[in-house]
């Protein structure tokens, strides 16, 4: 008796719909950009994966335990379960195998991309989800508990495994959530089939050992993967971010040249994310900063300044100046993601003070708002006398400008505690006082 055929006959329907949904999945996902397809197939893939489990748990495996040993021997109770047990959640993950293949068709990282991720984890819940459908179903219970307890245990699942990611990523304990993953999905499994309690610890052992072997044969070809990767392509990229999430801090070498050979704005972000969290130094020379910073545009790389504000690492002025200057002509007046900048700014006034006020004076508006605003980053009194000054410009945006900048440097906010305008004469002496007491 072939089990495997007996119930895929119970899915031909099933089956019959489903490759031609691929197929309009793979056109719609090549041809448009509306995701409703994309959508629905992962349903239906969930839908279909749910009647299989149940198809699959209404069998009773003692009724084949005797074909089994009699045309395997000894193998057969391993045949059966593989057949009873664990082919239906294979055949489920091969599935959503193709789904993510097919979905990441316009990606031009494709297969790459896809395939890293599944073995990072992603998409697993269309594995879990009908696993707790199937111990539920293991329990005989009547549907009226059956379903509220297939609910509550999905949320549970749902939400721990949100809040330990939360909490624990990037860092070591991601591979303890993954491999605790692989044990209790081996355990439900064979401990469900083995049906006998004393069997308790052989199903502990061997889920603990089938776990250690998944983690350890999927973690060692990430980082061999990432080990032979040319430092350029995407998958260093992807393998070496893996491994940071993971906890493992060795990557950051390596993708530092990434970062600097494939010129991605999709991956620096990332990396500059990691540096912070694992509180480590960038491997870039001066040279290499001052190319990643020309390369991107201002508005989008504060997290870069943000780095450089916490190192207190300086580069060239000229190139910053000039630098400046370009991209302030793709974004005139617009210098509202520009906090970071204007703060890394801040720290070349003490050495260049006559080119600060030289931009101020010869610049446009957008660039006399940021030397007002890098200003407030000091604390030198010419530097407060020049910014009081500008409280009565007609200019209302340098005149806050100003204002912001001195409440910075003085930690005083005369304008609230008088409940007066910032430009008003009283909150202007009150700063020129503050400098006349300056050394």
């Amino acid at each position: 008796m072939n089990i495997i055929k007996e119930q895929f006959a119970k899915l031909n329907h099933f089956m019959i719909i489903l490759i031609p949904l691929f197929a309009v999945n793979a056109v719609f996902n090549l041809r448009y950009e509306w995701g409703g397809i994309s959508t629905i197939a992962r349903v239906y893939i969930m839908v279909l994966s749910f009647y299989m489990v149940f198809i699959f748990s209404q069998i009773n495996v003692d009724l084949y335990r005797a074909d089994y040993t009699s045309r395997y021997g000894w193998k057969g109770k391993y045949y059966l379960f593989g057949a009873s047990r664990l082919f239906p959640f294979l055949f489920i993950y091969l599935l959503t195998v193709i789904f993510v293949l097919i979905n990441y068709l316009d990606s031009s990282n494709w297969p790459i991309e896809p395939i890293y991720r599944l073995l990072d984890g992603r998409f697993s819940n269309t594995v879990i989800y009908p696993l707790i459908l199937f111990i539920i179903l293991s329990l005989q219970k009547r549907p009226g508990i059956s379903i509220p307890l297939f609910i509550i245990f999905s949320v549970l699942y749902y939400a721990t495994d949100q809040i330990l990611y939360t909490l624990f990523e990037p860092g070591l304990a991601i591979n303890v959530i993954k491999f605790v993953k692989y044990f209790l999905f081996t355990f439900a499994l064979v401990y469900e089939y083995s049906k006998s309690k004393w069997k308790l610890f052989q199903s502990i052992m061997l889920s603990f050992i089938t776990g250690l072997f998944l983690y350890t044969v999927i973690t060692s070809f990430i980082a061999v993967s990432f080990y032979i990767s040319n430092p350029k392509s995407h998958t260093c990229f992807i393998t070496g971010n893996i491994l940071l999430k993971s906890g493992f801090t060795y990557p950051l070498k390596k993708l530092s040249e990434n970062i600097i050979q494939s010129r991605s704005p999709r991956n620096t972000p990332i990396f500059f994310e990691y540096l912070k969290e694992y509180k480590k130094e960038s491997y870039f020379t001066d040279q290499e900063w001052e190319e990643l910073i020309q390369n991107n545009k201002i508005e989008e790389i504060s997290y870069i300044f943000e780095y450089l504000n916490r190192k207190k690492m300086k580069l060239n002025f000229e190139m910053l100046k000039k630098y400046l200057m370009t991209q302030l002509l793709t974004i005139p007046g617009n210098t509202v993601n520009l906090h970071e900048f204007t703060r890394y700014l801040g720290l070349y006034y003490n050495d260049h003070k006559n080119d600060f006020y030289e931009m101020y004076k010869s610049g446009d508006e957008p660039v006399k708002l940021i030397i007002l605003e890098s200003l407030g980053y000091t604390d030198d009194v010419y530097a407060v006398k020049f910014l009081t000054d500008k409280l009565t410009s007609v200019e209302r945006l340098r005149s806050e400008t100003a204002y912001n900048s001195l409440e910075k440097i003085t930690g005083e906010d005369p304008a609230a505690v008088m409940k007066t305008e910032k430009y008003d004469l009283d909150v202007v002496l009150f700063f020129r006082e503050y400098a006349s007491k300056m050394k």
